[in-house]
């Protein structure tokens, strides 16, 4: 019984022994990237082109080197097998807790595509050039001298808005109430959304000290998270706006919330509310946002901060609605 087990651990690891090594080279590059910076060193972090797309494509590499010929004459090798070596990869990050889920979400795209792409272009490559093997390694340096380079670059920076509008049938004055102060987020007026159940938390409740310009707003979200809201505009029953700033000690212990929070790349910069009267039934309340980025991908990285605030604010304001309504009813 012994020796069948020994033959099948032995030919499980010959199988994917590439894989293996491939997430594990992942794994290795991984911390590396997210060492802070130093003056006498110079390297570029997670938010960059290496990391994204570099780093997938080379891992996506790492299985052709230990594949037979026959195995790389499939092209369905060359694709699956780099992609199983990225899920193997997230799934090492996840539960190290090196990543949070939703963090793997916003990196799966890039990081799949990227890996098939480099398995299918070295497979080809071994096939034709098998006997200069040893030359081919030398790509599991591109990462290292890649982040090397991009962080010679300046880094962009660009402010972002987001805006989402629904109509309320009752009155600016109503829906006024209910803007500026909101009480306690039941979970049967609440729709919980995919980003919800991915980590990202819901609001609860936000609660104003004064109501005039100057005042402080503070918005209370899962786990402790709060907002601190300085308002910087105030027009009653037309139009409010405030300033942002996350309280850094009510910050979630997750990565994502360190890295999006607590880092230099990603900024709330303020949101407003705007009520536009329609008819004596009906009102146009709008909100929106806006939040700085400053990252080596900040137009891959504005598709998601966009449909995270979208969400966000769609779930927010048909709570809006529905208080309002149900009111306006009473």
């Amino acid at each position: 019984m012994n020796a069948n087990f020994n033959k099948r651990f032995k030919s499980f690891i010959s199988e994917y022994s590439g894989v293996l090594s491939g997430a594990a080279y992942g794994l290795i590059l991984r911390p590396i990237f997210n060492l802070p910076q130093r003056e006498n060193f110079s390297f570029t972090d997670l938010f960059s082109v290496t990391f994204i797309w570099i780093v997938p494509f080379v891992i996506g590499m790492v299985p052709m080197f230990f594949a037979s010929e026959r195995q790389l004459s499939k092209s369905g090798y060359r694709i699956f097998t780099p992609s199983l070596t990225v899920f193997l990869f997230f799934l090492f990050c996840f539960t190290s807790r090196a990543e949070d889920f939703i963090c793997i979400l916003i990196i799966s795209a890039p990081f799949i595509l990227a890996a098939m792409l480099g398995g299918s272009i070295i497979g080809i490559l071994l096939l034709k050039y098998r006997q200069n093997k040893n030359t081919l390694y030398s790509v599991l340096l591109i990462p290292f001298i890649c982040g090397m380079v991009e962080e010679q670059f300046k880094i962009p920076s660009g402010i972002y808005h987001v805006s989402t509008i629904t109509i309320i049938n009752s009155s600016p004055q109503n829906i006024w109430e209910h803007v500026v102060r909101v009480d306690q987020i039941n979970a049967d007026e609440y729709r919980k959304g995919f980003f919800n159940y991915a980590g990202i938390p819901q609001p609860l409740y936000a609660e104003l000290n004064k109501d005039t310009i100057g005042a402080t707003r503070i918005g209370h979200f899962e786990g402790g998270l709060k907002f601190i809201e300085t308002v910087n505009h105030w027009e009653l029953n037309k139009k409010v706006s405030f300033d942002i700033a996350v309280s850094p000690s009510t910050i979630r212990n997750t990565v994502f919330d360190k890295h999006i929070l607590l880092g230099n790349h990603f900024k709330f910069i303020d949101a407003s509310y705007t009520l536009r009267k329609i008819n004596d039934h009906q009102t146009e309340l709008c909100l929106s946002s806006s939040y700085k980025l400053d990252t080596r991908i900040n137009q891959y990285a504005t598709f998601w901060g966009d449909a995270l605030l979208s969400d966000f604010q769609q779930r927010l304001l048909a709570v809006i609605k529905l208080r309002c309504e149900q009111r306006a009813n009473d």
